[in-house]
């Protein structure tokens, strides 16, 4: 019974960060009176013609997200139909991957051009993204609650993939227990 409560919770954050990936990440609007949004997977959210937004795609670092999401959302699946041979060792990769995956938020946060980098070059405006004295702007053109909110998502997932490996480890028989302590 336990093992389908971690499933269903795994499956529940895995959909919403999936979900946060397609939300805007980044919008030049505000800043640059521009009609350019992106989502996590790097692509335009505006419509725009397509020949005259080519370059102007973000790295698609949200690809990521979405591989540990389905990642999670497998061993999900692996654990609620109980098939230990396939959810035992998807538990520690569904955990580690979520765990990389938040860190993508995070970098998106601190260094904005691993994300907007080759946008803001094709545009000519490229130090932007670097130069301190033009944070403000930076601060204003990331969607910062989204990044944060996937970042915590991401890291309670991990903790609950973490958890669901934890949980479905042997227990040790008692005797062996014994003899481990007393060997101490």
């Amino acid at each position: 019974m336990q093992q389908r409560l971690f499933a269903l919770v795994i499956a529940i954050l895995a959909t919403v960060a999936g979900w946060l990936t397609t939300l805007t990440w980044a919008d030049i609007g505000p800043a640059f009176d521009t009609p350019f949004q992106w989502n996590g997977f790097g692509t335009l959210t505006t419509d725009l013609d397509e020949g005259s937004t080519a370059d102007l795609q973000a790295t698609p670092l949200g690809m990521w997200v979405a591989v540990a999401c389905l990642i999670a959302l497998v061993a999900a699946v692996a654990m609620a139909v109980p098939t230990p041979a396939l959810a035992n060792p998807l538990r520690p990769i569904a955990a580690v991957a979520t765990l990389i995956a938040a860190v993508i938020p995070i970098v998106v946060l601190l260094r904005p051009s691993t994300f907007l980098g080759g946008v803001f070059d094709a545009m000519g405006i490229g130090p932007i993204l670097t130069d301190d004295h033009y944070a403000d702007i930076v601060d204003e053109v990331l969607a910062q609650p989204t990044l944060i909110a996937l970042a915590v998502v991401l890291v309670v997932l991990a903790a609950v993939c973490v958890a669901a490996a934890l949980a479905a480890r042997p227990a040790k028989p008692a005797a062996a227990a014994e003899a481990a302590a007393a060997a101490e």
